[in-house]
């Protein structure tokens, strides 16, 4: 799991016909990145949810670059929490634990 967020995205309008949102959609859900996309009215046309395994600009930068993208904006960015990375088993360890009362 890697970094979520969420991407506000306003379609040019020369491509903004419904023919042009299907395949605006579809193009996005092929990215493996993004998890889901949303066809929105009002400030945006596309509300886009990624997972970002290593930086979320570099997928933001690989949405802009499409011909019907007219802006693109970051409206959040969840951050991953490092993973937990076990103890290795000492002989210590295994001393300290059973003199641990129970």
């Amino acid at each position: 799991m890697g970094t979520k967020a969420y991407f506000m995205v306003n379609m040019d309008r020369k491509y903004s016909q419904d023919g042009h949102y299907l395949d605006a959609v579809s193009e996005l859900e092929a990215m493996p990145e993004v998890e889901s996309v949303e066809t929105v009215s009002g400030v945006c046309d596309l509300l886009v949810k990624v997972d970002a395994p290593l930086r979320v600009i570099s997928v933001a930068n690989k949405i802009s670059a499409r011909k019907w993208v007219k802006s693109l904006h970051v409206l959040k960015v969840e951050y991953a929490e490092p993973a937990e990375v076990p103890q290795a088993v000492t002989p210590e360890s295994v001393k300290a634990e059973a003199t641990l009362p129970r």
